[in-house]
């Protein structure tokens, strides 16, 4: 036997809004979390100089792991550089 409720939800404008925004801002995380990026980028993300993010690469065996080379292009997950981030 399956049984069925309904429901007679009111929303506002506003909370139609909110739900959109999230829903928006949700898709955009997870489509962001496995681009590409390359050291110009990745030391956006980080909030560095590219020349310090050079000396994280050198310092740091994480970043290493993390890297990324297509045709000697050194590039990064913004998911991985995240957690890197997380862990300092």
């Amino acid at each position: 036997m399956i049984v069925t409720a309904t429901y007679d939800i009111k929303l506002s404008e506003e909370d139609l809004e909110m739900i959109a925004e999230r829903v928006v801002r949700r898709t955009n995380q997870d489509s962001d979390k496995n681009k590409l990026l390359n050291i110009t980028e990745s030391a956006q993300r980080c909030g560095v100089s590219t020349t310090t993010f050079y000396r994280w690469r050198e310092r740091y065996q994480e970043l290493q792991d993390i890297a990324i080379t297509t045709g000697g292009v050194a590039q990064f997950r913004a998911e991985d550089l995240d957690k890197f981030l997380e862990s300092k």
